[in-house]
């Protein structure tokens, strides 16, 4: 057999390996999609505050359990997320789907509120609890993956 026809077979029974590049991480294998469903229970007073600019996003927690916040020029209070902007929703019932999401810890925020009380978090919380709603993707967890969050607040101030 000449090189040629060597090289032809080669190719033929590997050809897989001389496309891929090893340096490439393939989409999807640290990320996940999830679409987060629940009702906004002070959904009133959340639209009161909500401006042409508010959008809904998650947000990254750290490893030590921080959140990055900002203030813009303007004095409003954002959290700090490269994660895709989501619209603020028409009604009380939700449903947001976000994909590509890098393993780890998230909540999920209202960005961008009027709000005349300075220092105020505008995250989700669990109505009963009124605890942070905190969203973990490890893993294991399944993609695409549906939350349901059950009865959330925005804090507003």
């Amino acid at each position: 057999m000449n090189k040629i026809a060597c090289l032809l077979v080669a190719v033929s029974l590997c050809g897989t390996c001389f496309a891929q590049n090893a340096n490439t991480t393939p989409v999807g294998a640290n990320t996940k999609t999830v679409t987060i469903t629940g009702t906004i229970k002070n959904f009133d007073e959340f639209k009161a505050v909500v401006v042409p600019e508010t959008y809904i996003q998650l947000v990254p927690i750290s490893a030590d359990g921080g959140i990055v916040n900002e203030w813009d020029s303007k004095g409003i209070f954002t959290y700090k997320s490269d994660l895709p902007k989501l619209s603020v929703p028409k009604n009380a019932a939700f449903s947001f789907t976000v994909q590509n999401i890098p393993l780890g810890k998230y909540i999920l925020a209202a960005q961008r509120l009027y709000s005349t009380s300075l220092g105020r978090t505008h995250c989700f919380v669990t109505a009963k609890e009124q605890a942070i709603f905190i969203i973990e993707l490890t893993a294991d967890s399944q993609s695409p993956h549906t939350i349901n969050a059950g009865d959330l607040i925005v804090w507003t101030h």
